[in-house]
């Protein structure tokens, strides 16, 4: 874990859709998520400080997820190999589902979620 980091990230293979003020909608990939924020792998760059309501879900070998709306900001954009990495801050003013939501889904990540139905 990178030693200015509060909180530990994992490493995640998950869906993710940004929607961004103007209304744009941009497809990606969360590759690491803490309880304090993500990275997403996605095609197009963001300004950091912009705000961005992010959506995370899990495909499962039997279903999909529903999704987890996640209020943040990016706070940088790194192009990587012909994509563009974000790296966003979630809102602390989260509402309290989406923050028992986002414990659940860390709880998995971490392989101590008995109950995958739970997601």
């Amino acid at each position: 874990m990178d030693e200015r980091r509060a909180h530990q990230r994992f490493v995640c293979d998950l869906r993710a859709r940004l929607l961004l003020p103007d209304g744009r909608e941009i497809d990606g990939q969360a590759i690491d998520l803490s309880i304090s924020g993500i990275c997403v792998d996605t095609h197009e760059a963001v300004e950091p400080r912009t705000l961005v309501e992010f959506r995370v879900w899990a495909v499962l070998a039997d279903r999909e997820t529903a999704e987890i709306v996640m209020p943040g900001r990016i706070v940088w954009s790194t192009p990587v190999e012909g994509h563009v990495q974000l790296g966003a801050a979630f809102d602390r003013d989260m509402d309290n589902r989406s923050w028992a939501r986002l414990d659940v889904l860390l709880q998995f990540l971490a392989g101590t979620l008995a109950d995958s139905q739970r997601l």
